[in-house]
């Protein structure tokens, strides 16, 4: 009789205690942190077993990854249910795989402002009660310190970054692309968007930057916006966009640099559109249709595959089209594509349907199954140099993350552990080192693994577990491991340090959700695609107050700061690196530029504005930064693609405006 596997066994147990936290949650009787604190402890555990399993080389460790997966998804499953008061913070990391946190423990200054408003009401209710603890002397809840008093690593400094301090660089002027990053010596272009995308894919070449989303009434029509790269200028970010023809707003989209092909995908159908003519040096208003595919049963995300192959996932399985044997429009001028034409009955669209082309589309070449006929992926991402297929998934009332061998029918090659939520992105760099992956997790964190092992190797608290992690991208400039995430209730991409195991510092979004990040290799420029919450569906912006702009944080300062640096330079002085904070004029705009917002202060209100009130610059009611937290006030106002490119000398004058 062959001896039980003990790793098995200690997870049986575990499951059992599980199994126990979630019955105290439900009887909700008592103290309830114990259990909380039992559940997650418990998790910890499962993680633990498949550690030392792995680590004693078990020959049963895939049995054990499965096991554990199982019990951890169906437990995460539960947490996250309604009926839940169970946490799902962080559980996988340990001593030697650690949780990574951002030194500076700011909440936003939106909770600050409503705790400090609470107090103040409280206080009201109960006048001669006492004096109350002011907010800001909470332990975590504290304002965060004003910009000028921040560390600005050098002169060229990007204006909308905040450093973080303690940190000491682990790059010099021998590795200079990585010293440019790791100072923030960027200069941004941006561009406004349609609306706030719903998928971005650079090409492996980098020669098309292509995002969809929503457009006209209510966003109800599909939008294809593209960006030719190797046309763009350093002071203007130029794109096209177009109406792409499909029933429904198209939610994937991905492009294939070999073929020039950008391919896009609603419900019901993937069309391709050719971006050859835009690499020529010729720009068009709108892009060539050239394919249609019928994916009706399949409305997952889209993938090219090698020897071109088009991967596009449903439940259990991925249709799959040979694109070269594929019918095209320009073969049949005028004619349809498929067999009938496409119902229009469940459009959303505000046309009548009179942009939207009928044919039903080519029909898959042949499907693959995934290794679990339950699984619906999220996020496809192809892994070189095995070829294989990392993903994301869900199946009914779980959550995964994998690689498959579509290849051998969907094997399972490994499973990793560790998610409290859906991943959203995967973001590799086989340049860079081929072994590593990182996740982006709808439980804000992001989490670097090693294809070999199916635990993460980092964990980064993108979000405090408050928000989602938008996305991540992982580069190696001049060979160092360096991790951008992107927030989105925090509204800012941070910059990580890997090999120091520290966040470095935060870029601006100009208050906007990012929702996208890309990284294009050739110019060393950072993509971000964000959304701008105070814009509804129709185009108006709300919530709004006047602005407080410190003197030193308006445009003119900026250029002003510029401009001195530029003489110096003229002059022929040294110009080091700074090491600690600038001293600049504090003293705040008179009220021309920005008064504060009569919601705050209790000698202000509607009456008191006057007629200049519209023309001065404004800022949301609620919003995670403050107008003095980076060294220059911006609001976008609008959805925004940034471009941040990095490099020795930018033009730190070349700031966007903000929002009046």
């Amino acid at each position: 009789m062959a001896t039980p596997d003990p790793w098995l066994k200690s997870l049986d147990s575990l499951e059992l205690r599980l199994d126990a936290c979630r019955d105290e949650d439900m009887s909700d009787e008592g103290d309830t942190e114990p259990h909380r604190t039992q559940f997650t402890k418990t998790l910890e555990d499962v993680c633990a077993v498949v550690r030392d399993a792995e680590r004693k080389g078990s020959p049963d460790l895939p049995r054990i990854v499965e096991k554990a997966e199982q019990i951890l998804m169906d437990a995460i499953w539960y947490a996250r249910s309604a009926e839940s008061e169970l946490p799902t913070s962080s559980f996988a990391h340990s001593e030697d795989e650690p949780l990574l946190e951002d030194s500076m423990e700011y909440p936003g200054s939106d909770l600050v402002d409503a705790l400090k408003l609470f107090s103040r009401m409280l206080n009201a209710m109960n006048p001669g009660t006492g004096p109350s603890i002011p907010i800001s002397n909470l332990p975590g809840l504290a304002d965060a310190p004003s910009w000028i008093d921040s560390l600005h690593p050098h002169p060229l400094t990007t204006r909308l970054s905040r450093f973080r301090e303690g940190y000491t660089p682990n790059t010099t002027t021998l590795t200079p692309l990585a010293h440019t990053i790791y100072q923030a010596r960027a200069q941004l272009t941006i561009d406004s968007l349609a609306s706030g995308p719903w998928d971005m894919s650079l090409s492996s070449g980098g020669s098309i930057l292509a995002l969809s989303g929503g457009s006209g009434w209510k966003l109800r029509d599909p939008c294809l916006q593209w960006y030719p790269l190797g046309q763009q200028s350093e002071d203007s970010l130029e794109g096209g966009g177009m109406d792409p023809g499909l029933a429904q707003v198209a939610r994937y989209i991905t492009a294939d640099e070999s073929r020039k092909l950008i391919f896009l995908g609603d419900d019901d159908r993937v069309k391709s559109f050719s971006f050859n003519s835009t690499t020529r040096g010729r720009r068009r208003d709108e892009l060539p249709n050239v394919h249609t595919m019928n994916s009706r049963q399949f409305r997952g995300p889209i993938l090219v595959l090698p020897d071109g192959r088009l991967a596009r996932a449903g439940k259990g399985r991925a249709a799959v089209w040979n694109v070269d044997a594929l019918e095209t429009h320009q073969d049949k001028p005028g004619e349809l594509i498929g067999p009938g034409e496409v119902n229009l009955e469940d459009t959303w669209r505000d046309n009548d349907g009179d942009d939207i082309e009928l044919s039903t589309g080519t029909v898959p070449t042949t499907s693959t199954p995934f290794g679990d006929p339950n699984f619906s992926p999220n996020v496809l991402h192809l892994h070189q140099p095995t070829g294989h297929v990392l993903f994301g998934a869900h199946s009914d009332d779980k959550v995964s993350c994998a690689m498959l061998d579509l290849e051998a029918g969907g094997r399972i090659v490994t499973r990793f552990l560790g998610h409290g939520g859906e991943v959203a992105h995967i973001s590799t760099d086989s340049r860079g080192n081929p072994n590593l992956f990182v996740t982006a997790c709808t439980d804000g964190y992001a989490r670097m693994f090693d294809v070999r092992h199916p635990l993460p190797v980092l964990t980064f608290n993108v979000e405090r577990e408050k928000s989602h992690c938008g996305d991540v991208v992982l580069v190696h400039p001049d060979g160092i491991p360096t991790l951008f995430t992107a927030g989105t209730r925090s509204h800012q991409v941070k910059l990580w340090d890997i090999r120091a195991k520290q966040c470095v510092y935060e870029l601006s979004t100009g208050n906007n959700d990012v929702n996208g990040l890309a990284w294009d290799s050739a110019t060393s420029s950072l993509f971000v695609a964000t959304e701008c919450e105070n814009m509804d569906r129709m185009g108006n912006r709300m919530d709004y107050r006047r602005a407080r702009v410190p003197r030193w944080a308006t445009w003119k300062a900026a250029q002003a700061a510029y401009k001195r640096y530029q003489e110096a330079i003229e002059r022929g002085e040294a110009i080091t690196e700074n090491t600690g904070p600038v001293t600049y004029d504090q003293t705040v705009v008179d009220s021309e530029e920005g008064e504060e917002d009569e919601e705050w202060e209790d000698d202000e209100d509607d009456d008191d504005m006057d007629d200049e009130y519209d023309d001065g610059k404004r800022w949301p009611k609620r919003t995670f930064h403050r107008e003095d937290y980076f060294g220059y006030t911006y609001d976008a106002g609008d959805h925004m693609l940034f471009r941040w490119q990095f490099k020795e000398i930018p033009d730190c004058s070349q700031l966007p405006p903000s929002f009046d």
